[in-house]
């Protein structure tokens, strides 16, 4: 197939475009930068040459500037928004205008959409409010903005993805082995995570479907605590830790939307995948995290 890809640097980015073209398909960039490989854009000015996005199969957006920030004062909202919704409408409004539009454009979203819950977070969850699911909303409806019939959306709602250059992981694992952190705030909520590994296999799986659209939970189906993750990343790191961060300092240290993810109960299900029968390769915290580690 024929896969063009905007964010292909990025964490998530570098890991598909390398399984894709082991996979034999065909992968063109998608680039900020005229002296790198691929086709240029600006989205900022809106600019792309529509003629070179004609006949690919499979067009991707993994735009997005990071939320979680060592320093939450390095946290620009307009930069964060505009990355992901600004590059999904002119994405959106190019495929629209293709005379060989493609048959999937797959766009990152993420599990801060829904409301925190007690209960079971499924795809037909009902939203949150605030700035996350508002900007992941803005963002998922940017992707479906212009008309584009011939063309099925699909909207990843990703829980934190767990690889060895994942910041969020980087963060943890710091808080463990400086800090000796056991728990964050009551450590009774649920972190939506996913491996690298089932990302790579859900893309995939997607784009060889030729049936799925529309959001896709892209979790785990074993849910872990706050508590449970760290404590099975302290196993792995071979530390004991005995420290709680209580939340009011988590609001005051990482900043307001970092903490709301660390903080807000989410119990994301991937019930989408598993009605349609995707087989996880790492479902497992203890034993993603032992390979990692």
């Amino acid at each position: 197939m024929k896969i063009a890809i905007a964010g292909s640097h990025g964490l998530i980015g570098t890991y598909i475009v390398n399984d894709f073209r082991l996979k034999n398909h065909t992968v063109t960039r998608i680039v900020r930068s005229k002296n790198i490989a691929g086709i240029f854009w600006d989205p900022v000015t809106n600019y792309i040459n529509q003629d070179k996005l004609e006949s690919f199969d499979i067009i991707i957006n993994l735009c997005g500037n990071n939320i979680a920030s060592i320093s939450p004062l390095s946290i620009n909202k307009e930069l964060i928004y505009s990355s992901r919704v600004g590059t999904n409408l002119l994405l959106s409004r190019v495929i629209s205008k293709l005379k060989n539009p493609p048959k999937y454009f797959i766009s990152a979203s993420a599990c801060g959409i829904y409301k925190s819950s007690k209960n079971d977070i499924s795809e037909n969850s009902s939203y949150g409010k605030g700035f996350l699911p508002q900007l992941a909303l803005d963002w998922e409806e940017a992707s479906r903005f212009y008309d584009t019939p011939k063309t099925k959306i699909i909207n990843l709602r990703l829980g934190q993805v767990i690889s060895k250059k994942s910041l969020f992981l980087k963060i943890m694992k710091n808080l463990i082995y400086y800090l000796r952190v056991s728990s964050i705030g009551s450590g009774n909520q649920c972190w939506p995570w996913i491996s690298i590994n089932d990302v790579i296999g859900i893309m995939n799986f997607v784009i060889n479907s030729n049936f799925l659209e529309g959001p896709i939970n892209i979790v785990s189906p074993q849910k872990a605590t706050s508590k449970e993750f760290l404590s099975k990343l302290a196993q792995g790191l071979n530390i004991n830790p005995i420290f709680t961060i209580p939340r009011p300092i988590i609001k005051l240290g990482a900043g307001k939307l970092s903490s709301q993810i660390l903080l807000n109960d989410y119990p994301v299900v991937p019930e989408k995948l598993q009605q349609n029968n995707y087989n996880f390769i790492e479902e497992d915290l203890s034993q993603t995290l032992k390979n990692l580690l």
